[in-house]
């Protein structure tokens, strides 16, 4: 009985739609996706202005405000995050399969729904999924220019270009590249026309990217003062090298996993490439995604600040992962079936995981003990701890003072999570204040401490809650003053 490849295709689809929304019904949250909670609250003139002192573009802000004004639910919103996963693994069937062949279409969507990395991302409240979507749109539609020109390819390739760097600066190095890629093959096979198009397109995005690049220097500015990330050896190197196998597993069991995969897939690119099969395609996605890493290695030793970070990473997979369908669709069935069954072990471990953590009973206890015990005129106080910053999400009626005592160089981005917090660099506005106060913190009691010292103040109760979700931890202790 013949196979139906097609079918299959479609059925694997329809399953993996369902796997990658299955852990996204939750309203946790996490700092990062409070500040992108908190930036689209606001007007979208005010998140161009807000945004560029943060550390991304603003286009996901934007159409982040859009879904916020249907509604403003963690769940949807978190939603919204994962539908251009489910579009990304529909393009192997209706994009990668008719360029490369069925089995390369099928391996694509596979690893597109069930690679660990790509069922965490698809959840986050975050720029990370509509950015692979982008880019990888990107680098489909200038393989298609490369052996056809028509309107229809020139347009999404341009949409997408201009999407692709407006959304992360991955995004932008990603563009870049594909557009220099493209343009250099179109001099070497001398299409005038084609060459012509892609300058003047290439000119547009640049004079569409003008009114940004003043918050680009100012960003890179705030990079140099170390406002980033740390590269730390060799856990940064783990991570970067098995990343899309990680997810919620062990990291060393993921690196480890990661090497004998890319091991496999260099020795079947040798073997390919001694009986001189075309492997361009996957040679230029190896090379951009690559060569991306490296720029943004090289601009982190100019700028004395790393923004190598492994989960931005996620931007590029799409060219990680065609590059690996592509090569392991040269192999036979017997193979494909024992490193699926391998993939299946791995996607059913981290599935449980980031479902154990997301729908975790005590996920939210602390919000159900503050929804308990808080009233309507308590105020919330809390210092330099990220993860205390969920007040300002969950109570937009209760007053948020956020004392910035280590003296961050983050007041205008923090203006974000304005009108419901204040930033206050001294404890000064409670001179005039009597009422109860909620402080939040991580583990200790610095913050109580303080306020102790300095005013007379009622303790009432302290509760120190343990949650899964981000593995936060908060004291929240309740004073009158």
């Amino acid at each position: 009985m013949k196979i139906d490849c097609k079918k299959i295709h479609i059925g694997i689809i329809i399953i993996g739609i369902i796997f990658i929304f299955l852990g996204a019904f939750h309203s946790n949250i996490w700092f990062d996706e409070e500040y992108s909670v908190a930036l689209a609250r606001h007007n979208f003139i005010d998140i161009w202005k807000i945004g560029g002192h943060d550390v991304h573009p603003i286009l996901y802000y934007w159409m982040l405000k859009l879904v916020s004004l249907i509604s403003e639910k963690i769940i949807i919103l978190r939603l919204f995050s994962a539908i251009p996963i489910a579009i990304l693994g529909i393009l192997g069937y209706t994009h990668i399969r008719k360029d490369f062949g069925e089995k390369t279409g099928l391996i694509f969507s596979i690893l597109t729904y069930f690679l660990p990395a790509m069922t965490i991302y698809a959840q986050e409240i975050r720029m990370y999924s509509w950015a692979i979507l982008s880019v990888t749109i990107l680098a489909i539609y200038a393989f298609r220019i490369s052996k056809e020109d028509n309107i229809r390819n020139w347009v999404i390739f341009f949409l997408s270009s201009i999407f692709s760097i407006y959304i992360h600066y991955y995004g932008l190095m990603a563009a870049g590249l594909i557009n220099l890629f493209l343009l250099f093959y179109l001099v070497k096979q001398k299409r005038k026309k084609s060459i012509i198009v892609i300058l003047i397109l290439g000119i547009i995005q640049l004079i569409a990217y003008i009114p940004w690049i003043v918050y680009l220097i100012m960003q890179l500015k705030h990079v140099s003062k170390g406002f980033w990330i740390s590269f730390k050896f060799p856990d940064t190197l783990m991570e970067l090298i098995s990343f899309q196998f990680w997810g919620k597993l062990s990291l060393k069991f993921a690196f480890f996993i990661s090497l004998l995969i890319y091991i496999y897939l260099t020795y079947i690119f040798i073997k390919e490439k001694k009986k001189k099969k075309d492997l361009a395609p996957c040679i230029i996605s190896i090379v951009i995604y690559l060569t991306v890493i490296f720029s943004a290695f090289i601009v982190g030793e100019i700028l004395k600040s790393p923004i190598l970070l492994y989960r931005y990473l996620f931007i590029i997979t799409g060219l990680n992962i065609f590059a690996i369908s592509f090569l392991l669709s040269k192999v036979n069935n017997r193979i494909l079936i024992l490193l699926g069954s391998i993939l299946i072990l791995l996607t059913i471990k981290n599935e449980y995981n980031l479902i154990k953590i997301n729908y975790e009973s005590n996920s939210l206890a602390h919000v159900k003990y503050l929804n308990e015990n808080i009233k309507e005129d308590d105020i919330f106080l809390f210092v330099n701890d990220e993860s205390s910053f969920f007040t300002t999400i969950y109570y937009k009626n209760n007053k948020s003072y956020f004392y910035n005592m280590d003296e961050w160089d983050v007041e205008e981005a923090y203006k974000a999570f304005e009108p419901q917090m204040i930033m206050v660099d001294n404890l000064d506005f409670l001179n005039n204040y009597n009422g109860r106060i909620w402080l939040v913190e991580d583990e200790d009691f610095r913050l109580y401490d303080i306020v102790k010292e300095k005013y007379d103040v009622k303790f009432i109760s302290s509760k120190k809650i343990e949650t899964g979700y981000n593995n936060d931890t908060y004291t929240i202790t309740l004073i009158k003053k």
